[in-house]
């Protein structure tokens, strides 16, 4: 009984129990898999794109008001930012700050990522989870700072 109660809260301070490396794994591999039936986009190593260029660059028009946002002018850029700046996203191991991929986020600049820690997310099950949860950070951080926000995001 003892080392079930030692091995229990051990699970509960963050570490995972056996096999969930495993499972996480496996859904990851067949989210990547998948990913090329997406219809509309399809890679091409020959003319290499980034759509988390794309990301960047469409929730930076939203916080310079390229892409209007019907909120009132409450600093929702700046805690956007903040919300971002400190996200957690899949690491080795364990979950690390978000700032491994913003270069900068803030009213002024918008946001700019380090998009080459993502490049090989096809093939590489943990930048497929980064990938991942950084699109679950951006939403979240909008579904907490600029809800009006979410169908632009969204479309």
């Amino acid at each position: 009984a003892q080392a079930n109660h030692s091995e229990a809260s051990h699970y509960q301070n963050g570490s995972h129990p056996p096999g969930a490396m495993a499972q996480r794994f496996a859904l990851v591999a067949a989210f990547v898999a998948s990913a090329g039936a997406i219809e509309g986009w399809t890679y091409d190593p020959e003319h290499p794109t980034e759509p988390f260029d794309d990301v960047a660059a469409r929730v930076t028009s939203m916080i310079h008001n390229h892409v209007p946002v019907d909120r009132r002018n409450d600093n929702w850029q700046g805690n956007f930012c903040s919300c971002m700046e400190n996200g957690h996203i899949s690491s080795w191991y364990q979950y690390a700050s978000a700032m491994y991929l913003i270069d900068t986020c803030n009213p002024t600049q918008g946001l700019v990522m380090r998009t080459g820690h993502l490049q090989d997310r096809h093939a590489e099950p943990l930048q497929g989870m980064m990938a991942c949860d950084t699109l679950k950070l951006v939403t979240y951080c909008l579904s907490h700072h600029a809800q009006e926000a979410l169908p632009k995001w969204k479309n």
